[in-house]
Formats: structure tokens, C-alpha cells, sequence
């Protein structure tokens, strides 16, 4: 199963000028557990190409979030997404 069929909601946004926020939140328990399995620090870091992520699985509301550090600020001359909006794309066709 694709990560884009078991979720009810999968966004990327600004958390700052610094910052990159994704939350990931499943339509139950069942593929929330499912997810957590494959779905970590580990994967994230590897995915974005990060050293560092901020990672938080949030149990009571089935939902992962990660944060990371962007490579350029909101709105600078480098930046290609200024809102953050397409950085979840990645995640959409990965295999739970």
C-alpha cells in the first residue's frame, strides 16, 4: 500500500523562515503501526537528504511529524518552494 492511500491528511509547510514541517496523519491505528515500522528518523533523514530531522510520532492521534532545517530561507533568491507547501511530494508513492 502507498503512503497516499493510507492517510487522511499529508502536508508540508513553513515552520519559520528556518524550517520545514510535515505532518502525516492516518486514517486508523492499524496503518499508523503499519507505517511506524518503515517510517523513521533513519528513513526521513535518508529521504531528504538530512543529517538531522526532528522526528515525533504522536500515538493518541495517529500522526507522525518531522521537521527539518531548509536549505535556503523562506523567500530568499535559492528558495524554490517559499511556502513549503510541495515538500511532502516525495512521500507519496512510498510503499507501507
Amino acid at each position: 500500500m502507498r503512503l497516499r492511500e493510507a492517510v487522511k491528511i499529508l502536508r508540508s509547510k513553513n515552520a519559520g523562515v528556518w524550517h520545514i514541517t510535515i505532518d502525516i496523519v492516518f486514517k486508523n491505528r492499524e496503518l499508523y503501526e503499519r507505517a511506524k515500522t518503515r517510517l523513521n528518523r533513519d528513513y526521513f533523514c535518508k529521504l531528504f537528504i538530512k543529517k538531522n530531522i526532528d522526528y515525533f510520532e504522536c500515538n493518541y492521534i495517529n500522526t507522525l511529524k518531522i521537521s527539518f532545517l531548509r536549505d535556503s530561507a523562506a523567500g530568499s533568491l535559492n528558495d524554490t518552494d517559499c511556502l513549503g507547501a510541495n515538500c511532502y511530494i516525495p512521500l507519496l508513492d512510498v510503499e507501507i
